[in-house]
């Protein structure tokens, strides 16, 4: 086996991200697929993780964990587009393997969110609520952009998504928001108006609209693919192995690359 081959768990790999991730990593020689994890209700449960696809990959669908068959003790990665309460479930097995994690899952109450970064000090985890490289860059510039301005700015915050979203504000709108307060100050997040809506099959519009008394000013980001998100969960799981226990974010795999 190839050193830098990932062996790939997929956790949510019949929903709308873990099928787009299976169709990338199946037939992939940068990854082998060792486990494919749903919960417990879930109909395709007992069936081959590619079926959908018309192949065969070897790997059945179960909710059990402990069922998968580890090939390697070397570049195990865990990649969970589920919800939180499954993201959770799924740190026991991780740290017991010593499994990098890869989530971008949303939703998180903050007792959730502890509990990651608690595992994050014996664990690789990256968490991050949006995979597009493109609005990681956006996080960047506008955490930049608003050091320049003053409080006297209103600002809102509007987000669409498709109809089985259930979190809301979106995870990607709550960081637009961070990233505003962090150059700002902890006060403006409590007056950040957020605005969102769930309709059809929207893959995620988010915008940023900061107004005064004499001007607007707009950042906003599209996305018209999940293929975006699955490049970026790729790169992050490619990037996640062999690193050191911490909480990482997409913002650590992109600005690496740059120095």
């Amino acid at each position: 086996m190839d050193s830098k081959q990932v062996d790939l768990i997929l956790s949510g790999a019949s929903g709308r991200m873990g099928r787009e991730i299976l169709k990338l990593v199946i037939g992939n020689d940068n990854f082998r697929l060792i486990g494919a994890l749903e919960n417990k209700n879930c109909v395709e449960i007992g069936q081959d993780a590619v079926k959908f696809i018309g192949q065969n990959s070897g790997i059945i669908i179960t909710d059990n964990a402990d069922s998968i068959s580890f090939k390697s003790q070397n570049n195990l990665v865990l990649i969970d587009f589920s919800n939180p309460k499954n993201a959770i479930n799924m740190l026991d097995i991780c740290v017991s393997k010593s499994i990098g994690m890869v989530v971008g899952t949303t939703g998180f109450s903050e007792k959730e969110l502890l509990l990651l970064k608690q595992a994050s000090k014996i664990i690789p985890i990256l968490c991050a609520p949006n995979m597009s490289v493109g609005v990681n860059k956006v996080f960047a510039i506008l955490k930049e952009a608003v050091k320049y301005f003053d409080n006297n700015y209103d600002v809102e915050i509007f987000e669409a998504h498709h109809r089985d979203k259930l979190d809301a504000p979106s995870g990607t709108a709550l960081k637009l928001g961070e990233a505003i307060s962090t150059s700002l100050g902890d006060k403006l997040t409590k007056e950040i108006k957020y605005f969102s809506e769930r309709y059809g099959e929207v893959i995620g519009d988010h915008k940023v609209k900061m107004e005064s008394s004499t001007e607007t000013l707009i950042f906003s980001h599209s996305t018209t693919t999940r293929q975006v998100f699955v490049d970026g969960a790729i790169k992050a799981s490619k990037w996640i192995i062999g690193k050191s226990a911490g909480f990482y974010c997409m913002q650590d795999v992109l600005f690496s690359e740059l120095k």
